[in-house]
């Protein structure tokens, strides 16, 4: 008796933790298959050209994301003949958006907003208001190349 006694407890053990494997594998299986996070969902495309003022100079921001996810990205400003100063330092996570100008020791930060804007602040020592919008010239001009209209 003493011996089944012993195998009855054993089992109903090996049972319990069979049990709790299944479970766990179920969990995990769920979890897997599940939708992934709001956030990776909504990952903006922020790749293309921006147009934006810093008080009363004109700005403006172009941006490539290659396949990987790697941002690159230049700034013009026209009004004082300068184009195609490299930024560095993106970082995109949800919808929070920042990179760094080294040449003018600069630094933006903001959000990628649902229309496509990108909302945020100018640092370069004191903080002044930047916002972003599609740059209209470049949309007309993709326009224009594909016959599509406005």
């Amino acid at each position: 008796m003493m011996i089944k006694a012993s195998e009855t407890r054993l089992d109903k053990i090996a049972t319990r933790f069979g049990a709790g494997i299944v479970t766990l594998m179920v969990a995990l299986a769920m979890v897997s298959m599940s939708p992934m996070s709001a956030a990776a969902q909504q990952k903006s495309n922020i790749a293309g050209d921006y147009a934006g003022t810093l008080g009363p100079l004109h700005i403006k921001l172009h941006l490539k994301v290659d396949a990987a996810g790697t941002v690159k990205g230049t700034l013009d400003n026209p009004d004082r003949g300068a184009i195609g100063i490299r930024c560095a330092n993106f970082q995109v996570d949800g919808q929070t958006f920042s990179f760094t100008v080294p040449a003018v020791a600069a630094k933006w930060k903001g959000t990628v907003a649902a229309d496509g804007t990108l909302n945020g602040t100018w640092d370069q020592g004191s903080s002044l208001p930047l916002n972003f919008a599609p740059d209209p010239t470049t949309l007309t001009a993709k326009s224009s190349k594909t016959g599509d209209a406005l």
